[in-house]
């Protein structure tokens, strides 16, 4: 399923975390800043050579789960050099779910990533 709705910013009035867009690269392993949503939120992982996971927290950050797994059952990462992510994920719930990407392994060139919000706050 995909969609196309404009891009907003919105500001979380307890958590102060932007719902909107969180844009970056990767150039070693790590993770990208924090970004909580309701609703569909836009991923895009592209470029480089490494391994991206899409993880989210349902604790303010403390405990992160990949969020997909493949027809294996195992964890879910996407190999930027052959096939990367460029999808939506639906979150239904709302009070303090965090998203992030872990990039787990960086071999070369420039990963680039975009999370984007969708939806209003209230």
């Amino acid at each position: 399923m995909l969609w196309r709705e404009s891009e907003r910013i919105y500001i979380h009035p307890q958590k102060g975390l932007i719902m909107g867009t969180v844009s970056g690269t990767f150039t070693a392993t790590g993770q990208s800043a924090e970004f909580i949503a309701k609703g569909r939120v836009s991923i895009l992982i592209d470029g480089g050579d490494g391994v991206v996971s899409i993880e989210r927290s349902f604790d303010d950050g403390v405990t992160w789960f990949i969020i997909s797994r493949d027809s294996a059952g195992n964890p879910a990462t996407y190999a930027t050099a052959t096939l990367g992510f460029n999808g939506f994920v639906d979150e239904p719930e709302f009070g303090g779910i965090r998203y992030r990407l872990n990039c787990t392994t960086f071999t070369t060139g420039t990963i680039t990533y975009r999370i984007g919000g969708s939806r209003n706050v209230s």
